[in-house]
């Protein structure tokens, strides 16, 4: 995962349906600043968001994403075998 454009941001966590969308996610760390956490994922679909200072967002540069219930959305990441 990498996010770009909060390089101020004091805190980044990825968290989606590979964790149980578990709110303290999985924390990001800064490389010259540009967010980055490197997963590996089996096959399948996924659903995600990041967490920047406690703010729920969708990945900027995913177009992919579905409505959740809470009309917030998610970001979709389809990973082929």
């Amino acid at each position: 995962f990498t996010l770009d454009g909060y390089a101020n941001a004091q805190s980044v966590m990825v968290t989606g349906t590979f964790n149980g969308w578990n709110r303290d996610g999985y924390k990001m760390y800064k490389k010259n600043g540009t967010w980055e956490l490197p997963f590996y994922f089996y096959p399948g679909k996924y659903l995600y968001k990041f967490i920047v200072d406690g703010k729920w967002i969708l990945d900027p540069k995913n177009k992919l994403w579905e409505e959740n219930e809470y009309g917030t959305g998610n970001s979709v990441l389809w990973i082929e075998e």
